[in-house]
């Protein structure tokens, strides 16, 4: 299948040339459990990726004369094993998705900006969060509690 041109790829090495890309880990959400009436969500196997934090410029908010900064960013992620395939079907991320940087901060994807998964890139907004993601119920988790069947 022919996509036509990836301008992504051609302006990729300008882009991190000034701001490189970064190692980080993504945890794709595939759903969720529900455990002793909990209901708790679900991770796919931790992967590496690699991310481009930029500073949204959108963060700046106000509202009834109140400045509010939420801690949010705009990132470009870009991998090579992510493009869709015969059996892998998930998008490169979705909202609900978390990302894990090298500094042990903690990224909720809020929103896809840009999915094109089939080239193996998407652009995401995210937020930090203050702790971190409850991975109990995705079975690789070294705290995994199955549930009752």
């Amino acid at each position: 299948m022919i996509h036509g041109l990836n301008l992504h790829n051609v302006v990729r090495g300008v882009i991190t040339s000034i701001h490189p890309d970064e190692s980080c880990t993504l945890y794709q959400s595939i759903g969720q459990k529900n455990i002793k009436g909990k209901v708790t969500p679900i991770y796919a196997e931790p992967k590496n990726i690699k991310a481009n934090f930029q500073p949204d410029g959108e963060a700046l908010q106000h509202a009834d004369g109140m400045n509010q900064t939420p801690c949010s960013d705009r990132v470009y992620l870009y991998s090579e094993d992510y493009g869709v395939s015969g059996i892998h079907r998930l998008p490169t991320t979705r909202t609900g998705d978390f990302i894990q940087r090298t500094d042990e901060t903690w990224w909720l994807v809020t929103a896809v900006r840009e999915d094109w998964t089939w080239d193996g890139w998407a652009c995401v907004d995210v937020t930090r969060q203050v702790t971190p993601p409850n991975f109990t119920a995705s079975e690789w988790s070294d705290d995994y509690v199955p549930s009752n069947k």
